[in-house]
C-alpha cells in the first residue's frame, strides 16, 4: 500500500462531502477489467473530525427519514422510478477529445443497466433508479447535457489532474471550469489522468457544494466503475468498509459486525468481508469467508461495492437499493424534481374497451396533458391522467408547467390497447385471515370463453411460482363474479406478493396488478375472545386503522375507526368477520363466532 497518499488540498477543503477514491491498477489488473483498488473513505473520516461530523449528522437523517417510510416501503416494482439529471463536463486536451458523444450515452447506458439490473449477467435487484443526460440548462436554455471545457493548458494535457505542487492542473481548479447546482443536477467531470486514483466521488449531505460528484478518468467511463461511484453518491459504502484495524485500507481485518445496520457498510444483506476477498472471483470452489465464522462465500463478492473484476460485480442488493433510494428521497430530494429534465411519462397496456390511467413524475410545478405534441386539446393537470375507454392504441402528452422554467417541451405516453382479454378484474386483494393463511379475494364484472386463474406468489416481487388455480365457468358472464383462494405459504415469510395470471380458452393470458401482504405483522395482531361476548378486543395495530365487522351474509353492519373494542352485545348469535384495514393498505381479517 506504499502508493497511497493523502488527498489533495482541494478535496481536503471539500471534506464534509465524504470523498471517495479510487487508486490505479496494474497493468495486468486492468487488462483483466479488474476495479481491483483501494479507497480513502475511511481515513478521510479518521483525517477530518469536520467531515465525519458531517457525515454523521446525513447518516441520522437518513436513518430518520427510512424509519418514517419503513411501513410503506416494499421495495417492489411499482414503487416509482427516479431518474436523476446528469452533466458531463468534459476537460479537452489539446490536440484531441476524450469522449464522443456516442461514448457518453454509452456509458450512461451502461450505469443505467446496472441500476436496474439489466446487464446480462445481472443477477441482483432493480434499485429503480436510472440516470438521464440534461436536457435543460439551469438557465432553462436546451443543452444535450454534455459540457465540453478547454482549459487550454499544456500541463493538463500532458499530467492531467495532480495534486498541489504537481505539474498537472490542481484539482481545486477543475471543478470551478464547469459547476452547475448540484441541487438540480449531478455533475460528473471527465479528465485525462489523475494523478492519485481513476476516480473520485462524495458522499451526500442534503446541501449545495461546487465540489459534489464524480470526477473520472475517460478510459473508465463506459466501465463498472461508474456505477460504483454512483453508489457512492447515493450513498453506499465499500462492502468491506471500516474494518477494525484501519478501515477500508486494511485488507485482511474483518469489519465489526454487532450491528449491522450502524457498522461497516450499513448494510444488513450484504455479509461482513474483508477488503482482500474482494480481489478473487469464485467460480465454483467457494471458500470459507473468516469474517463471517468461516460459512462459505455467499454473493457478496459480486457486489458492486467491492473491488471485484468487471466480470464478478453483476449486483445491488435489496437493502443497497432502499439506501441509495432514502438517500435520493431525503438527502438529494432536488434531483428527483429537477428542471433539468422534462416529466417521465409511463404508459400502459390495456385490452379493448376499458380506460387506463398515465402517471407522470419528475416535475416540481404542475403537469398538464394534451392530446397532440403541439396545440391539440389540453385534458387535464395533475400527476395522473385517466383516459376514456379505447378501443385503439393512443397517444397522450405531458408537459410541466414550473414558474422558474417555463418550457412547452411535451412527453408522449402510449397506451397500448391489445386485443380482448378474457375477463375483466375489477377489484384484486389479499389479506391475513389466520396466523398463516393468506386468503385472496376478487371479482370480476365480464367474462367470455375464461378457462381459469392461476394464482402466483414470489417472495420478491420478481421470481413468481404457481400456488394454485381456480376454474372459472365456461360461459359469457356479464355481472360481477367473485373468488377466494387461501394460500398457506411455506416456509412462511414476511412479505409476500400475489398477482393472478387470467388465462382464456385459447391459451391467451393476462396479469393482474401485484399485491402484497406482511405475515409477521399482521401476526402480531390479535382479535377475541373467539367466541365473543359483548366486546371483542383488537391488539397489536399501530397508526392508524379501520375496522369492518361482516356478517354471513357479506354485509357490513359495523364501521369504526381506531378503536381497540368492538362492541357486540347487540349483535345476533352467529358468525363475523373482523377485518382491520391498516393505513399502509394491508388488511387482516379473523373469523369470529357471536354466543347468545
Amino acid at each position: 500500500m506504499k502508493n497511497i497518499t493523502k488527498l489533495p488540498p482541494v478535496v481536503a477543503c471539500c471534506v464534509v462531502i465524504a470523498t471517495v477514491l479510487w487508486l490505479p491498477e496494474s497493468a495486468s489488473l486492468y487488462a483483466q477489467q479488474s476495479t481491483a483498488a483501494a479507497c480513502l473513505t475511511t481515513s478521510r473520516h479518521q483525517l477530518s473530525k469536520s467531515g465525519k461530523q458531517i457525515f454523521d449528522i446525513a447518516q441520522k437523517r437518513l436513518n430518520a427519514y427510512l424509519a418514517s417510510t419503513k411501513t410503506n416501503r416494499t421495495n417492489a416494482p411499482d414503487e416509482p422510478v427516479h431518474t436523476i439529471p446528469v452533466v458531463v463536463h468534459i476537460l479537452e486536451p489539446e490536440g484531441r477529445s476524450l469522449l464522443t458523444d456516442f461514448q457518453v450515452h454509452e456509458g450512461i447506458a451502461e450505469l443505467n443497466k446496472a441500476f436496474r439490473n439489466q446487464l446480462p449477467e445481472s443477477d441482483g435487484v432493480d434499485t429503480g433508479i436510472q440516470f438521464q443526460l440534461a436536457v435543460r440548462t439551469p438557465d432553462c436554455s436546451a443543452t444535450t447535457g454534455i459540457n465540453r471545457v478547454y482549459p487550454n493548458n499544456p500541463n493538463y494535457t500532458l499530467y492531467g489532474v495532480t495534486s498541489a505542487g504537481g505539474p498537472g492542473l490542481p484539482y481545486d481548479q477543475v471543478y470551478p471550469m464547469s459547476y452547475w447546482n448540484n441541487l438540480e443536477y449531478y455533475n460528473i467531470w471527465v479528465v485525462n489522468f489523475m494523478d492519485q486514483g481513476a476516480a473520485l466521488a462524495a458522499y451526500p449531505t442534503g446541501a449545495y457544494s461546487p465540489f459534489d460528484g464524480t470526477m473520472i478518468t475517460a478510459s473508465y467511463f463506459t466501465t463498472k466503475i461508474l456505477p460504483h461511484e454512483l453508489g457512492h453518491a447515493l450513498f453506499l459504502g465499500h462492502t468491506f468498509a471500516r474494518a477494525i484495524g484501519g478501515g477500508d485500507l486494511d485488507l485482511i481485518e474483518c469489519p465489526q459486525n454487532s450491528n449491522c445496520a450502524e457498522q461497516g457498510d450499513y448494510i444488513c444483506d450484504t455479509e461482513p468481508v474483508n477488503q482482500s476477498s474482494n480481489y478473487i472471483c469464485f467460480s465454483n470452489a467457494n471458500p470459507p469467508n473468516p469474517c463471517n465464522n468461516n460459512a462459505p462465500y455467499g454473493t457478496v463478492l459480486k457486489n458492486y461495492m467491492g473491488y471485484n473484476t468487471f466480470g464478478c460485480q453483476t449486483q445491488f442488493t435489496n437493502d443497497q437499493r432502499t439506501r441509495m433510494r432514502g438517500a435520493l428521497e431525503s438527502l438529494r430530494t432536488g434531483l428527483i424534481n429537477s428542471k433539468g429534465l422534462d416529466p417521465v411519462v409511463t404508459g400502459q397496456t390495456i385490452p379493448q374497451g376499458i380506460s387506463a390511467t398515465l402517471t407522470a413524475t419528475g416535475c416540481s410545478g404542475q403537469i398538464q396533458w394534451y392530446d397532440a405534441p403541439a396545440d391539440g386539446n389540453h385534458l387535464g393537470s395533475g400527476n395522473s391522467l385517466t383516459t376514456p375507454v379505447l378501443y385503439e392504441s393512443t397517444t397522450y402528452y405531458a408537459s410541466c408547467l414550473r414558474a422558474d422554467c417555463p418550457s412547452d417541451a411535451r412527453v408522449a405516453g402510449l397506451v397500448t390497447v391489445g386485443p380482448g382479454l378474457p375477463v375483466h378484474l375489477v377489484r384484486f386483494g389479499a389479506q391475513v385471515t389466520e396466523p398463516n393463511t393468506v386468503t385472496l379475494n376478487w371479482a370480476t364484472s365480464f367474462e367470455t370463453m375464461h378457462d381459469y386463474f392461476d394464482v402466483e406468489s414470489a417472495r420478491d416481487a420478481k421470481t413468481f411460482g404457481k400456488a394454485g388455480r381456480v376454474s372459472a365457468p365456461f360461459r359469457v358472464t356479464s355481472g360481477i363474479s367473485e373468488y377466494r383462494f387461501a394460500d398457506t405459504p411455506e416456509p412462511p415469510a414476511d412479505i409476500i406478493y400475489y398477482r393472478l395470471k387470467q388465462v382464456d380458452t385459447d391459451g391467451s393470458y393476462s396479469y393482474s396488478k401485484m399485491v402484497s401482504v406482511r405475515m409477521q405483522e399482521m401476526q402480531k395482531i390479535t382479535i377475541g375472545p373467539n367466541p365473543a361476548g359483548n366486546s371483542i378486543s383488537i391488539a397489536g395495530v399501530s397508526r392508524n386503522w379501520d375496522i369492518e365487522v361482516i356478517d354471513a351474509r357479506g354485509m357490513i353492519v359495523q364501521r369504526l375507526k381506531n378503536r381497540f373494542q368492538i362492541d357486540s352485545e347487540r349483535l345476533p348469535a352467529g358468525l363475523y368477520v373482523i377485518r382491520v384495514n391498516m393505513e399502509n393498505g394491508h388488511t387482516v381479517a379473523r373469523k369470529i363466532i357471536k354466543s347468545q
